[in-house]
């Protein structure tokens, strides 16, 4: 019977496939790993019989050590199938989620159960409390990234969990002792501190607001960071020179803040050595130092190692990221428009795209249809729409619909999970609020489901500054004829300090780079500049018109 976690009894019957190593590395061998999916039902399976199956202590440690390797792999290949996803996710996205939240369950069973038998001085686990504290609490942070990429927060239950296992750590005096953790951490020794400190590094850098790519350099960079912190519990330093500390209550069911409170369960994280790490890296990145060289990733890359790594200097470091503008509540109804080609395909009054140079063999097609078919490419027009998916959603005709509320350059909505369109982070919108006689166009910054009798979807708008002009774009590429795509030209906005600016596809910048802009019968030439706001759909990017060569 557990003492001091909420497990499930254990049974003589139904054992798992193995009892020893040598068999469970004889099982492991017939797991299809080309096959994520299915691997992750079998491991499963066995971890749960494993975990409802009576077994000495000992035993059940080193099969848990045997099989770990294996389960991270599996879940980091499951992943891909739900990382990143509009919502609400498709069945086998939601399948591929819940199987993964199910796997770190059972894995954290397994490791709570073992150290259950630690408290309570069971002699076959002796000496090994440390390590089977840090490899429990290291589950959370690799559940934790997966909720994050699922487009979820954990909730109170995981926090009071993981507290509760830092507290007992805490309590046995094994929160700094040295182990190893060659899965997560190769040859560097890490420690229970730095697994528990992990989750909280990950919490207060937003993850859930960076698209797929920058998430695992967080959760990288949080894995290998978090020995850098020192747990505090006699008060934060006063000394302005250092590092503003994250405050804990290990009593509550919340994650690491930066506005500590007087309570018993009072502890700080205190993030100096975090600071002067980054703080080197950033200097030397300035110098142009490449990434790789910096130990943060053979994967990162300039200028976004720079960017991200200011993003967690602030909210790890220096008491979180100020915002720019205030919310303010906002009610009523509003238009809302998703992705790149149906934003372009309202802004143009519902006129299909159609690229502005037409060859002769398009043409001849066009007038072919026309002579045969009559109005038949008018109903297409018509129906295009349709035929395509677009609409704008009218949520002032839906109760459900909520705007939460709005500053001067976002707004953030609410809806049911299973209402509407798909959504993603890092999708183009535009959007009409109730009573404006325009369309806004901007990017989804972020998009969290919240579980509960009634599921919801939050979403996080950022809006551009002016009124978008849909227009047609052209890469120039002298090896190549690249055709024309749809774009957005945004003014000028001097009062807040914002230049003109051209939305295009993803994947299209590049500093310097030529591209043609089409609209009215007009055709621009510029040069790509800068990137303001980059999603998983769209780039908003600076530019500067080419001059006209005047013929001599």
């Amino acid at each position: 019977m557990s003492t001091h976690f909420d497990l499930p009894d254990t049974y003589a019957e139904f054992p798992p496939a193995f009892l020893t190593v040598t068999a469970c590395n004889d099982w492991l061998a017939s797991v299809p790993m080309a096959n994520p999916s299915q691997a992750q039902v079998m491991l499963l399976r066995q971890l749960n019989l494993l975990h409802r199956f009576s077994l000495a202590s000992s035993a059940r440690l080193k099969l848990l050590e045997a099989i770990r390797q294996t389960v991270i792999e599996v879940q980091r290949d499951v992943a891909k199938k739900f990382a990143n996803r509009p919502l609400p996710l498709s069945p086998p996205e939601q399948s591929a989620l819940d199987g993964t939240m199910a796997v770190w369950q059972a894995m954290l069973v397994g490791y709570l159960r073992l150290f259950d038998a630690v408290a309570g001085g069971d002699a076959g686990v002796a000496g090994q409390g440390a390590l089977i504290a840090q490899r429990a609490l290291s589950v959370f942070a690799d559940w934790e990234v997966d909720l994050c990429r699922g487009e979820k927060l954990p909730d109170g239950s995981f926090w009071r969990r993981l507290h509760s296992v830092f507290a007992l750590a805490e309590k046995l005096k094994l929160t700094t002792l040295e182990v190893r953790d060659a899965a997560r951490h190769g040859n560097e020794p890490t420690n229970v501190l730095a697994a528990y400190g992990e989750s909280h590094l990950l919490h207060a850098a937003s993850p859930f607001e960076l698209p797929s790519r920058h998430l695992d350099w967080i959760a990288r960079w949080s894995r290998r960071w978090a020995n850098k912190l020192a747990l505090l519990t006699g008060g934060a330093p006063t000394d302005g020179t250092r590092a503003s500390p994250l405050f804990v209550d290990i009593d509550s069911d919340r994650p690491a803040g930066y506005i500590a409170r007087d309570v018993p369960g009072a502890r700080w994280l205190d993030t100096d050595e975090l600071r002067k790490s980054i703080k080197a890296r950033l200097v030397m990145l300035q110098q142009g130092e490449l990434p790789a060289h910096l130990h943060l990733g053979e994967d990162c890359t300039q200028p976004a190692t720079s960017l991200l790594l200011e993003r967690v200097y602030q909210r790890w470091c220096k008491g979180g990221a100020k915002r720019k503008h205030d919310r303010r509540p906002v009610s009523g109804g509003c238009e809302f428009i998703v992705g790149f080609e149906a934003v372009h395909y309202y802004l143009s009054g519902r006129k299909p795209f159609h690229p502005p140079v037409i060859d002769s063999t398009m043409l001849l097609a066009e007038r072919e249809e026309m002579a045969a078919f009559g109005q038949r490419a008018r109903r297409q027009d018509e129906n295009y729409s349709d035929t395509h998916g677009y609409q704008v959603e009218n949520w002032s005709l839906i109760d459900d619909w909520q705007l939460l509320d709005q500053s001067a350059n976002g707004v953030r909505l609410q809806r049911p999970l299973k209402v509407g369109v798909r959504v993603g982070s890092g999708q183009l919108i535009a959007i009409k609020l109730g009573g404006s006689t325009r369309f806004m166009v901007g990017g989804v910054r972020w998009i969290l489901q919240e579980d509960g009798e009634n599921p919801t979807v939050s979403i996080g708008i950022q809006l551009f500054p002016g009124t978008a002009l849909p227009v047609a774009v052209r890469v120039i590429d002298p090896k190549t004829n690249e055709p024309y795509y749809q774009g957005m030209r945004l003014p000028a906005m001097p009062a807040v300090n914002e230049p003109e600016a051209i939305v295009v596809p993803a994947g299209t910048f590049r500093i310097g780079r030529f591209v043609d802009v089409f609209n009215e019968g007009i055709n621009e030439r510029v040069t790509l500049l800068h990137v303001l706001d980059r999603g998983n759909e769209f780039e908003r990017c600076t530019f500067e018109a080419v001059p006209v060569k005047k013929k001599p």
